[in-house]
């Protein structure tokens, strides 16, 4: 017997309509697809890290953060990042010490190594980037990334 909502319409249809309409779900969808095309391509040059690794790497490029900064940026619980730290520290892509003027704060920083990790990751992101998003045209991609973008700056004002 298959169920059905008050509608007498199978719910999996009607569920599946409800997912089809759902702006969390597309992202996902999006998402998903460009995570996967970024993986490939990180396996294919060798690259073995996690993807909860990848905004480390990637954020420490620009700037040296302490532990407590990195899990605010990446909205990640502490015990999390330093698990990625360990894990990358061991990789040698990246090294704590001890905060000059503050000793409680550990500061986190890549390595030379790491710096090249990044510039090889940062690489094939726009690499997939390209290939996952060559389904628009240029108009609609820049429409598409400024409709986000602006979305995105209105919410992380709210």
């Amino acid at each position: 017997m298959t169920d059905t909502n008050t509608n007498s319409e199978p719910v999996g249809k009607a569920f599946s309509a409800e997912i089809a309409d759902s702006f969390l779900f597309q992202i996902h969808r999006i998402k998903k697809a460009l995570f996967r095309r970024t993986n490939a391509l990180m396996n294919e040059a060798g690259i073995t890290l996690q993807l909860e690794q990848l905004p480390l790497i990637m954020i420490l490029q620009h700037k040296d953060l302490s532990q407590r900064e990195l899990s605010d940026k990446t909205m990640r619980d502490k015990s999390s990042i330093l698990r990625s730290i360990n894990a990358l520290e061991k990789k040698s892509l990246l090294i704590v010490r001890k905060d000059k003027t503050d000793k409680r704060k550990n500061v986190v920083s890549l390595t030379e190594e790491g710096i090249a990790m990044a510039k090889i990751i940062r690489s094939l992101m726009k690499k997939s980037e390209n290939e996952v998003l060559s389904v628009f045209t240029a108009k609609e991609r820049i429409e598409a990334l400024e409709t986000i973008r602006n979305y995105a700056d209105r919410l992380d004002q709210a």
